[in-house]
């Protein structure tokens, strides 16, 4: 007699299987989230350095740093009036913030600016690569080199809040507001929310 035995796999085998891939995800996972979240640090330092060369365009071709900000904040109307010469929808800024000349000297990226059809609460706010809008600003006013506390506005250890989360502040083992910060102009955003988690633009 000839019996045909048909081949399965065995609930042992089958739970070692799924025992593998379950260490296998809690491996790779996480991985993938620091990954992604250090491509955002790269992408906003790298839109910070870019930002910063924008307003030392202006300075050569003004005399001075643009205004750029709301109580240390980076104000997208001023931000876009300064170096772009016109509004976020393409019109003529009420106040062009020193850009007399209406000069462009930054083209920014959908990527960067808050659009509501892109699932963004409102349009024409400034995002860093995590999509937070709170930016902080400072300048160089006095032209020593140095961005500190003898500058105006000065530099404060200033909170930035993080998108749907808690305001976080600057360390000062980062920097210290009265010994500042080597730089004509320097940004910081929350990053992904937590101190450790701020992305600054030095």
């Amino acid at each position: 007699m000839n019996f045909n035995k048909t081949k399965a796999f065995t609930l042992i085998e089958l739970l070692t299987v799924i025992a593998i891939i379950g260490i296998l995800a809690a491996i790779i996972i996480p991985t993938v989230g620091s990954v992604k979240t250090s491509a955002n640090k790269s992408k906003t330092k790298a839109q910070f350095s870019q930002w910063a060369v924008s307003m030392g365009l202006f300075k050569q071709e003004y005399g001075y740093y643009p205004s750029i900000g709301t109580s240390n904040k980076v104000d997208p109307d001023k931000f876009f009036a300064a170096l772009t010469g016109r509004t976020y929808s393409n019109g003529t800024p009420s106040d062009l913030v020193g850009n007399t000349r209406r000069l462009s000297f930054y083209s920014p990226s959908d990527s960067e600016v808050t659009s509501a059809t892109s699932g963004d609460a409102t349009n024409g706010l400034l995002k860093d690569a995590f999509g937070n809008t709170d930016i902080a600003v400072f300048v160089d006013s006095n032209n020593d080199g140095i961005v500190n506390t003898s500058d105006s506005p000065a530099l404060s250890l200033q909170s930035v809040t993080p998108l749907g989360g808690s305001a976080v502040s600057p360390s000062s083992t980062v920097f210290t507001a009265s010994t500042g910060v080597r730089a004509g102009v320097i940004f910081y955003s929350a990053g992904k929310g937590a101190q450790p988690d701020i992305v600054y633009s030095w």
